[in-house]
């Protein structure tokens, strides 16, 4: 029982890892999309800014600061996880999330299975442990009454 109890715990501390992983790269994927988000909505902004004359720039930068930092920031966060690749691909990372949101109810549920069943196992260790318990307690009286 003890053994099957133990295991049943390293299952538990698996699933429990495997769970925390993946809300990792649901995090991590989440901010790639709200990223992604930004600079599509603060490109025209940028470019506009990009575009003026540097007499005007000053004023344009000031006015709309606050796009233009967020917009350089999701540039530089989407060039770092990107590389290479131009590609905003935000319906297949919004689909990625929404399986990873499946697997990781799937292995919460696992979870709750596993505690019932070691919840079950522990009860069962404990009854055989008070038969254990009560049959040395009859071979006790057994002997003690033999002696007499």
């Amino acid at each position: 029982m003890k053994e099957s109890i133990s295991a049943l715990r390293d299952k538990n501390y698996k699933t429990t890892r495997a769970i925390k992983d993946i809300e990792k790269k649901i995090d991590d994927r989440v901010q790639l999309i709200d990223q992604a988000k930004k600079y599509l909505k603060l490109k025209d902004t940028y470019k506009a800014y990009t575009k003026l004359k540097r007499s005007k720039q000053e004023d344009f930068y000031n006015e709309h600061t606050a796009e233009i930092i967020l917009f350089e920031s999701a540039k530089k966060y989407l060039k770092e996880y990107l590389g290479e690749s131009k590609t905003l691909s935000i319906s297949k990372w919004k689909s990625e999330v929404a399986n990873m949101k499946k697997a990781k109810n799937s292995l919460y549920n696992q979870i709750l299975e596993i505690r019932e069943e070691v919840k079950q196992a522990e009860k069962v260790k404990t009854c055989i442990e008070q038969l254990q318990e009560q049959e040395k307690q009859l071979t006790q009286v057994k002997k003690n009454e033999l002696d007499l």
